[in-house]
């Protein structure tokens, strides 16, 4: 019987169970969505202070740490009915957003919803595009 050796590298793949939920009216709101895509990107300010006679740079600082995520997503639902009403129901700009994701921390956070745009396609399923923002303090309370 011949031997099989797997060669390669070991990957994470896809999007892991994610839960998201929209907090907008201070109750939570399970979204009946689906990630087709998600990417984050990790962002900050930064100073540079520079020898006054040359101008070189001497050193750097970094502050003002945020995250930003990007989510491609679909509605869905059990139902005809409730995935109409799912693919009507967009965040608003403001609205907490939390993000539950047992295997990834980086993406498991509350956010703020900066952009959101939607889709509606003849031949293809709606999708959403949810542009999120954390910042190193949560400012999701004091969002207005």
């Amino acid at each position: 019987m011949p031997t099989v050796t797997q060669k390669g590298l070991a990957v994470a793949w896809g999007i892991t169970s994610t839960a998201y939920n929209n907090w907008s009216t201070g109750s939570a709101v399970a979204l009946s969505v689906h990630a087709t895509e998600q990417s984050v990107t990790k962002d900050a300010k930064m100073g540079e202070s520079a020898d006054p006679i040359t101008g070189a740079t001497l050193g750097i600082v970094f502050y003002d740490f945020t995250t930003e995520i990007q989510l491609r997503v679909y509605p869905k639902s059990t139902t005809i009915a409730g995935a109409l009403t799912a693919a009507a129901t967009l965040p608003a700009i403001g609205d907490k957003f939390i993000i539950t994701d047992g295997s990834d921390a980086v993406a498991a956070a509350t956010f703020i919803v900066m952009k959101v745009g939607r889709t509606r396609k003849v031949s293809d399923k709606t999708e959403f595009d949810i542009t999120l923002k954390a910042w190193e303090t949560d400012l999701s309370t004091t969002a207005s």
